[in-house]
């Protein structure tokens, strides 16, 4: 078998076995709790976006089928298992449920491809979301493609994790936490030897791991606390723009290194 396939098929028992296995456990439950912030009244139902959220498997055969060599299909393989075990583990310790009811849906496609969301998958399984934290896992591959089409796939899978939020299937701290898992994966398992090009995106991931907890805690703490803690949102803002720097770099090298090696091809 293919090393692709066998890792495909490796992560894909994993899932189920975790996912639904938590599933399963937080239904047992007489009684499992939800975490809602007060912004996440101005979040609008949006049926149309159940297309990205759907779209999320399909992610993992295309991006299984783009890893160039073992050594990228290794990282690759290790970040979403550690993802799906680690949320499973929390699924387990801390369960959620969430909270809104989902408004009437007048449009058959959307409301049939509901109807498939809700045969497969219950309102639990919430923090940290891996529909969010796969999603930075499946730009980690995609970012590498040269291709015109890149930046609408990048759009297409910030929609995927923003999605989350507008089929009411996640709350904001999941999105939060799904974040947080992504990066704290990404420098747990990096993408390579952190030395030369790989020392950028390293940093950036610090950055961006630091942002992402920063921007929760703004929220957290001004809902529970007080809303004076919402000034934590300049420095996460700084943290962001630290990390998108550190990128650019990497990105700069990549050009010049490219360059390099096409003017040595036309000598």
């Amino acid at each position: 078998m293919n090393n692709r396939y066998r890792a495909l098929v490796i992560f894909t028992v994993t899932f189920a076995l975790v996912y639904n296995f938590s599933l399963w456990y937080a239904s047992q439950l007489s009684d499992v709790s939800s975490v809602i912030l007060s912004v996440e009244k101005h979040i609008h139902f949006l049926p149309w976006t159940i297309v990205p959220y759907l779209s999320s498997g399909a992610f993992f055969w295309i991006t299984f089928s783009l890893l160039k060599n073992n050594d990228q299909l290794e990282v690759f393989l290790k970040r979403v298992l550690f993802m799906t075990v680690a949320a499973g583990l929390i699924f387990v310790a801390a369960p959620l449920k969430y909270a809104y009811p989902r408004p009437e849906i007048e449009n058959p496609l959307y409301r049939g491809l509901f109807w498939l969301l809700e045969g497969v998958d219950d309102p639990y399984n919430q923090s940290p979301s891996l529909h969010v934290a796969f999603s930075f896992a499946f730009w980690t591959v995609f970012r590498e493609v040269k291709s015109r089409w890149r930046p609408l796939i990048a759009v297409w899978l910030a929609m995927v994790a923003l999605s989350t939020l507008t089929t009411y299937q996640h709350h904001l701290i999941d999105v939060f936490t799904g974040s947080i898992l992504a990066h704290f994966t990404f420098l747990l398992f990096p993408s390579g030897p952190v030395q030369n090009s790989s020392r950028n995106l390293h940093t950036a991931n610090f950055f961006f791991l630091g942002a992402w907890c920063t921007l929760a805690g703004a929220f957290v703490l001004a809902d529970y606390l007080s809303p004076n803690w919402i000034s934590l949102l300049v420095p996460s803002t700084l943290l962001f723009l630290l990390g998108l720097l550190f990128q650019l770099r990497l990105l700069g090298y990549i050009r010049r290194q490219t360059v390099r090696v096409n003017n040595v091809r036309e000598r």
